[in-house]
């Protein structure tokens, strides 16, 4: 409804009620109260049908990684597996200090875990993001699939970022990163570059792709990425 519109049936209910007996006056709020009682009524009554839902007190403990959980996540075994999966999932060693201490580093790196995550992601996320119309709440919302964009080996620009970083020494690399996350600290920026080196098959792959072209640049070589045909791919 247009904002004129709006204003001229506002002027014409004032108009109505100031021309209105005292008889007609009471009617219409005697309505308008029995019309709000109504409404409270038919709310009081879906309210009263609801059940409560307690997830009891956060006293579960995994039985590994001590991770803490609802008392009624509990699965039909009796254990909190949603952690670790029964130790399947270990942590190095440094992820797991910055995580647990109590450190200044640990500190700055709950802080800025997002600027963290993004700075040494592997790949971009691509998608068409399309707001829906009008002036409401912010609404994220993609438009068909969502996609991970890998980066060649180099850079066209003399910008690298993302997988194009760890062909770098740690150093370097990290000196990269700080250039746009100058909240960070380069002593974790060191340590999460050496501990990634340490656990990321595709890092490895990067780096032997580098190796083979700086020993003989005219070699043509790519990286596969082989996908499991049991796998939903929209999950």
């Amino acid at each position: 409804m247009s904002l004129s519109r709006t204003v001229l049936i506002i002027n014409r209910k004032q108009e109505n009620r100031s021309n209105e007996t005292v008889e007609e006056s009471f009617l219409r709020r005697s309505n308008r109260n029995e019309q709000n009682i109504a409404k409270r009524l038919c709310v009081q009554s879906e309210v009263s049908r609801l059940q409560e839902l307690s997830c009891g007190t956060m006293t579960g403990l995994c039985s590994f990684c001590l991770a803490r959980f609802w008392e009624k996540e509990v699965n039909s075994s009796g254990k909190y597996t949603k952690c670790c999966h029964n130790k399947k999932i270990i942590l190095p060693e440094i992820l797991k200090d910055l995580l647990t201490s109590d450190s200044l580093e640990s500190k700055n790196y709950w802080k800025h875990i997002r600027e963290y995550n993004s700075a040494l992601a592997f790949a971009s996320i691509g998608a068409h993001i399309k707001p829906p119309p009008g002036t409401g709440p912010y609404c994220y919302r993609i438009h068909g699939l969502i996609y991970h964009m890998v980066s060649p080996l180099y850079s066209d620009h003399n910008k690298p970022g993302y997988g194009q970083l760890y062909i770098f020494d740690t150093s370097k690399a990290t000196e990269k990163h700080m250039e746009r996350n100058e909240g960070c600290l380069p002593s974790v920026m060191d340590r999460l570059n050496s501990m990634l080196k340490a656990v990321n098959p595709f890092i490895d792959c990067y780096l032997q792709m580098h190796r083979i072209i700086e020993e003989n640049p005219a070699t043509n070589i790519r990286m596969v990425f082989m996908e499991n045909g049991d796998l939903d791919l929209f999950t």
